[in-house]
């Protein structure tokens, strides 16, 4: 009856320790899971960052562009060879 109770013992320490290595494991894995998700969002916002930078730059290229197709119509098309500067 000793025996039993003694291996009974032994086998939910082992279930215990098993259990606990496995908790411990996962939380390991949670943390690095977490890890990556803050790099992750890390890279996101720095992207977004870029992102914005870059339609700024395209309105600012597109609003020279207007511009210039306003001075089209109000002063003509620029010549664009030699001949035609002298016709004009």
């Amino acid at each position: 009856m000793k025996k039993i109770r003694c291996f009974v013992n032994l086998a939910l320490s082992a279930v215990i320790v098993a259990l606990g290595f496995g908790s411990c494991v996962s939380q390991q894995k949670y943390r690095e899971a977490q890890e990556e998700i803050q790099q992750l969002k890390a890279e996101n916002d720095a992207l977004k960052e870029d992102n914005a930078g870059l339609k700024r730059e395209m309105q600012k290229i597109m609003d020279y562009k207007k511009r210039i197709e306003e001075r089209k119509v109000v002063y003509g098309p620029r010549p664009t060879s030699f001949q035609e500067k002298i016709n004009k």
